[in-house]
């Protein structure tokens, strides 16, 4: 086989090993790969964001959440397919994100960060207080809504193959390469001829669309949603987490991330104290030290570089 095929045999054993791996795994271990979905889709979406176009956004949860709301009210009063009713929480995700752009691409740096976070915040208090949603109570979808455990790992599987899909291709467009100007010098992009707001604000509803599906999909799962957990601030946090540590601004690093926070929680699901401790220090130690995260350490190490000149030569 010529080395050139490797990487794309390589990744089809991977994909066929998930496709039949629910039919080999007990149903516990099925939802921690559902949840390692999740946080892949998650990961992806924000890396788009920050990673690659400078966005530091802290409001992420607002789209998380605003795709569960809007996929539960369109499947419980309009009888939608779950499927469909998440494709409608993603757009109305990235409606948001539109109607969120106008006031907050004015804001630089920090203070950007900072306008996302209140933003979403604000979100969260309205709807505690909108009773059409079930205020603080939240919202039940009904019964017969969603599948199996099996049927959301692949679902959510697709999603994170999406997510990860999505910065390949968008790098290799005109778009990427103006994305990644503006985050080395958002000046000097301008001076080039980057469009900078549209380039911003597409990568922002492209970002809020893939978190506000996520979000849809696990509100299906639940069965049962309420705002202070659904646009819960960990949501933003624990995505930026795992992005840091597996490597900010590469394609593989989000996994890495989302691997390792996973395999961190199941590790010490009764000490949640000590998973966040472990966590902060975790990500201290990787912003000074290893700043290209997991993944920009293990492209430095001998073994992996060689098994990219066999993989990729």
């Amino acid at each position: 086989m010529p080395k050139r095929w490797m990487p794309y045999s390589l990744l089809t054993f991977c994909l066929a090993g998930l496709v039949i791996l629910p039919y080999f795994i007990e149903t516990y271990t099925l939802f921690v790969f559902y949840t390692l979905f999740l946080y892949i889709s998650l990961a992806q979406s924000w890396n788009l964001l920050g990673g690659y176009s400078g966005l530091i956004s802290l409001g992420h949860a607002a789209f998380f959440g605003l795709g569960a709301y809007a996929t539960a009210l369109t499947a419980k009063y309009l009888g939608f397919h779950f499927l469909s009713a998440a494709l409608i929480g993603g757009m109305a995700a990235a409606i948001f994100s539109v109607a969120m752009a106008i006031p907050t691409f004015r804001l630089h740096g920090i203070y950007f960060a900072i306008g996302t976070i209140v933003i979403a915040e604000a979100v969260r208090l309205w709807m505690i207080n909108w009773d059409v949603a079930g205020g603080p109570l939240g919202i039940h979808f009904p019964a017969d809504c969603g599948t199996s455990l099996k049927g959301f790992y692949y679902v959510m599987m697709a999603i994170a193959g999406l997510a990860t899909a999505l910065p390949t291709v968008i790098l290799k467009t005109k778009l990427g390469f103006g994305l990644r100007a503006i985050r080395d010098n958002e000046a000097s992009a301008e001076n080039m001829g980057v469009n900078i707001f549209r380039a911003k604000l597409s990568v922002f509803a492209i970002s809020a669309f893939v978190a506000g599906i996520t979000g849809g999909i696990h509100a299906v799962k639940m069965s049962t949603i309420e705002p202070s957990s659904i646009f819960e601030a960990t949501w933003s946090l624990s995505t930026i987490n795992m992005v840091i540590i597996g490597g900010i601004g590469t394609i593989s690093g989000p996994i890495f991330g989302a691997a390792f926070f996973t395999c961190l929680a199941e590790l010490l699901a009764d000490y949640y104290t000590y998973q966040l401790l472990l966590t902060g220090i975790i990500l201290v130690l990787i912003m000074r030290f290893v700043p290209t995260g997991i993944w920009g350490w293990l492209r430095k190490t001998r073994s992996v570089k060689r098994l990219g000149r066999v993989l990729f030569a």
